[in-house]
């Protein structure tokens, strides 16, 4: 008799953790977690901000290593005050320990097509891995979705774009913002410039906002979100504004693009309009590349103080 009632009890119990599967960004097909318990993120300021953003369990993180030896998350620390105190070191950025990687015991590991594409299988042995491409040339809120979907968190996405667009549509409407925009990163040291397609917050924000692309933005190849000019087509990004970023652990800060500029292209800031009328927006990569509603919030905020001021 016991033994019947054990069978009938296993019949109909439901599993912890139902499997479902999803094709990835590499177009693997991966059985995953129907509701992931334990997800390792193996890039600090893409998919830990957004799977710690949308609320999902995320256990550990990769992490980089500052001047004086501590360890923290790129963007994560910065957007959401996110440490080592709360979760777990998975990895050094660019040092993978597959071992202490194991000892995390994951269901679920999160990935990076860039950095580890190639350690697909090795990740796979230890827990179903799913790789996110960041620069793939679609918007930033298109591929945010696909990771909200893979982790079965569409409704908390959904609720936290209903409410940056609402903030992004009252901005525009009170906001008079004129012409074109440019997204830029400048290179001092190489001497390039790469023109940016996509560019987490700091695209999304100034198109939401109604600005223009300047149209050698269309020349930018499919499938990639960026592209390196030298100094002869600098007259191609003579947009209204200017917008950028520095990185303040590589001892950047907003006059840099400044200083490139002059060693890049001397006295092309006397003639392009953005620097001529001081409507070069610069800020903080930590908020503006990873993709993220908070980012997008505080960067909303920040152009809005920028165009103000000027």
């Amino acid at each position: 008799m016991l033994r019947i009632l054990l069978f009938i009890a296993c019949c109909f119990a439901v599993p912890l953790s139902l499997a479902r599967t999803v094709t990835d960004h590499s177009g693997n097909i991966v059985n995953i977690p129907d509701e992931p318990l334990r997800i390792v993120s193996l890039h600090d300021w893409t998919l830990t901000v957004m799977t710690h953003e949308l609320g999902a369990p995320l256990i550990a993180s990769t992490g980089r290593l500052a001047a004086d030896g501590s360890q923290y998350m790129r963007g994560a620390r910065e957007l959401f005050g996110l440490d080592f105190s709360q979760i777990a070191l998975a990895s050094i950025h660019g040092k993978l320990d597959l071992e202490r990687l194991r000892a995390l015991k994951p269901d679920l590991i999160l990935a990076n097509t860039g950095d580890y594409a190639a350690l697909r299988s090795p990740l796979s042995s230890i827990a179903p891995t799913l790789l996110f491409n960041p620069e793939q040339g679609r918007p930033m809120l298109d591929l945010y979705q696909d990771l909200a979907d893979w982790l079965g968190k569409t409704a908390e996405f959904d609720v936290l774009k209903q409410r940056y667009t609402a903030q992004a549509t009252a901005l525009r409407e009170r906001l008079t913002v004129p012409g074109t925009y440019v997204a830029l990163l400048v290179n001092g040291r190489d001497g390039t410039i790469q023109i940016l397609k996509e560019y987490g917050a700091l695209t999304t924000v100034m198109d939401d906002l109604g600005l223009r692309r300047m149209p050698i933005i269309d020349t930018i190849p499919a499938g990639t979100d960026r592209m390196t000019i030298g100094a002869e087509l600098i007259e191609a990004i003579d947009a209204d504004y200017i917008v950028t970023s520095y990185l303040p652990d590589q001892g950047e800060d907003a006059q840099s693009i400044d200083r490139d500029f002059d060693r890049i292209a001397p006295g092309a800031r006397d003639f392009l309009q953005a620097f001529v009328n001081q409507r070069v927006l610069r800020f903080s990569r930590y908020e503006v590349y990873p993709p993220s509603f908070k980012g997008l919030e505080m960067t909303l905020k920040n152009v809005e103080s920028a165009i103000a001021a000027r």
